[in-house]
């Protein structure tokens, strides 16, 4: 009798991990599927590589120049063309390796020959943030890199420091630290 009640006792154990782990498999495999993006066969068309969690990083003798993050590429090899979502750019100064500025925009296309890139936002706007604080928001960025200097025709708001200031169109030489409005700028003062 005593067999047969710790057989029933096991055989009800086995079915209770068995129902534990089952729970847990597919509870697992439901958070998975909501954290990762999966991508169509549409999307990955005429794309060489799709790439999650793509970095790309410029340097010159040792030194890193500016890294793009992004959370989606589609990378085309003939065309030498990065398509971008979710973008972070970090741009550095040569010399000490500190953090100029970053830029944030919803989606790039960048050259991955020239190195050039244009960094567009449509619901939010494309930020720039400078290590002083201010901050420059404009719908569209393009970066030279031949040249290291960025800039946009589109409208720029530009904060910080109590400034609000706006204007059509920038023009921006990173090495120099050297930004220009281009035309219909206005200044105003914010108290903090």
């Amino acid at each position: 009798m005593q067999y047969y009640g710790t057989r029933s006792l096991l055989t009800l154990l086995v079915l209770g991990m068995t129902v534990f782990i089952g729970y847990r498999v597919v509870n697992h495999m439901q958070t998975r599927s909501q954290g990762t993006t999966s991508v169509t066969i549409e999307e990955q068309q005429g794309a060489d590589a799709w790439i999650q969690g793509f970095t790309y990083r410029q340097t010159r003798s040792g030194s890193t120049k500016w890294v793009v993050n992004a959370n989606q590429a589609k990378v085309f090899d003939k065309e030498h063309v990065a398509k971008l979502q979710t973008v972070q750019v970090r741009l550095f100064d040569g010399e000490f390796q500190n953090e100029q500025l970053q830029i944030t925009a919803e989606e790039g296309v960048m050259n991955t020959s020239s190195n050039d890139f244009e960094l567009v936002s449509k619901n939010e706007k494309t930020v720039m943030t400078f290590e002083s604080g201010y901050q420059v928001f404009s719908d569209r960025l393009t970066w030279n890199e031949q040249a290291r200097q960025i800039h946009t025709t589109d409208q720029v708001t530009i904060k910080g420091d109590g400034l609000i200031i706006t204007g059509t169109g920038l023009e921006g030489d990173v090495d120099k630290n050297e930004f220009h409005l281009l035309k219909n700028v206005r200044a105003e003062v914010v108290s903090p």
